[in-house]
């Protein structure tokens, strides 16, 4: 008989969130990661291991951090198959699922109150390929989201140790669309390195940069700001930072940049081509929050700007070239420069040539009040076409400033509208 008892509510067991090491050959610390949406073992053990065993077969026992659990049972019962349950105390924040014959798998486990973005880089942190982080090293700055507050941390300067963990950082931050940060991406950023492209910020005139981080009391890396002088000292950059979006960690990271550029200049913040994994002048201030209004509590004021635009599927086959648009060969970045002319207006964008299937486009569009939709669709068909001919899958594109004409040119063409990026600048050394 069914129970009609309107107090009994069904059990909806949610999706396992999972991130396995591709190649499983655990060689890393780590072999992946598990973020459960609670820490009732008895809703979210059965959920892993269905998830697991698709993957890596039969799972006999699981052996996991007790002290994080609510109730942590001798067994549990998934398909009609008991799964044997112990502690693993000397490794916390784990869970170790084993197959048979001590054939085991160890995952870092992402507490599940952590806000979504920082789960997402943590994740992706303990599945990376040879990745050396434990997992206490890769949640040490979950710490600051019970204890937000900076006191007992130190900034000193950033060692060769500390790269993953930036690595981290910067993923935690990255948009859709952007590659993960590499070391060679992180060393470009670090001397100084422009990446290539035509946006503004030219980064030949500054000092090569210094790198400090933000350490807590057990020498966990929160965060990290790199910054540099012009050459004239005539004014100071704040070329990158990133602190999980935590703001008495971004405030800190900006404090300490500043008093080390000292007073008086003006400091542009964002404003150089050196990001790591950007690749492109600007804050994204849709996903950085926190960090744009840090900056203009310091009183820096936006400058330049860019709308980035991602698009999934590869261009429309049917984008015809044309003889209006004149293609000429680029070296920074590699790939072209294409421009539009009729007798009223003209049109520029730069097309790099595609990477992994990536493609990126830099449109600068026509003048203000000068815009001619035939000529603009033109520019974006013959760049379409030119990455369809070298196997673009994906593009990224950049808008400069604000290209409300262009909009649903972008929208049919299958861009969506990602973030926007700024560039500041303070003109006075405000009270920090």
């Amino acid at each position: 008989m069914p129970n009609r008892d309107p107090s009994v509510t069904p059990i909806t067991l949610r999706p396992a969130r999972v991130s396995l090491e591709p190649t499983l050959t655990r060689d890393g610390a780590l072999d992946g990661a598990w973020w459960p949406h609670s820490s009732d073992l008895h809703h979210e053990l059965p959920v892993l291991v269905r998830f697991l065993e698709h993957r890596l077969g039969p799972i006999l026992r699981v052996r996991l951090d007790t002290a994080a659990w609510y109730d942590v049972p001798a067994h549990l019962l998934v398909d009609g198959r008991f799964v044997r349950v112990s502690g693993f105390s000397a490794t916390p924040n784990t869970i170790r699922v084993i197959r048979g014959s001590q054939d085991g798998f160890m995952l870092l486990v992402i507490p599940p109150h952590t806000a979504g973005p920082i789960a997402s880089a943590a994740m992706s942190t303990a599945a990376r390929t040879g990745n050396s982080l434990s997992a206490n090293e890769i949640l040490a700055p979950f710490d600051l989201l019970a204890h937000p507050s900076v006191s007992g941390m130190r900034m000193r300067r950033y060692q060769d140790s500390d790269r993953e963990a930036v690595l981290a950082l910067v993923d935690a931050d990255r948009l859709p669309g952007q590659p993960s940060c590499t070391s060679h991406m992180l060393d470009q950023a670090m001397t100084g390195t422009s990446l290539p492209g035509p946006g503004p910020g030219p980064c030949d005139d500054i000092e090569h940069p210094r790198t400090d981080v933000l350490v807590n009391p057990y020498g966990h890396v929160a965060g990290a700001v790199s910054y540099a002088t012009h050459r004239d000292r005539r004014a100071g950059q704040i070329l990158w930072l990133h602190g999980h979006e935590m703001l008495d960690v971004v405030a800190a990271l900006v404090r300490h940049a500043l008093h080390r550029l000292g007073g008086g200049a003006p400091v542009h913040a964002f404003a150089t081509a050196l990001a790591p994994g950007l690749g492109l002048a600007g804050l994204p201030t849709g996903r950085r929050p926190v960090t744009r209004k840090v900056l203009e509590n310091a009183g820096f004021v936006a400058r330049d700007s860019w709308r980035y635009l991602r698009r999934t599927t590869p261009s429309d086959p049917r984008a015809p070239g044309c003889p209006m648009v004149e293609v000429v060969a680029s070296t920074a970045p590699p790939g072209w420069w294409l421009k539009a002319r009729d007798d009223d207006a003209s049109a520029e964008l730069v097309a790099q040539e595609p990477n992994d299937g990536l493609g990126v486009l830099w449109w600068f569009g026509a003048a203000a009040g000068h815009a001619d939709e035939e000529l603009e669709r033109a520019l974006l068909f013959q760049a379409d076409a030119l990455l369809r001919e070298h196997a673009a899958s994906e593009t990224v594109l950049y808008a400069a400033g604000d290209p409300e004409p262009s909009w649903e040119l972008f929208e049919a063409a299958g861009f969506a509208k990602i973030d926007h990026l700024v560039s500041f600048t303070r003109l006075y050394a405000s009270a920090d």
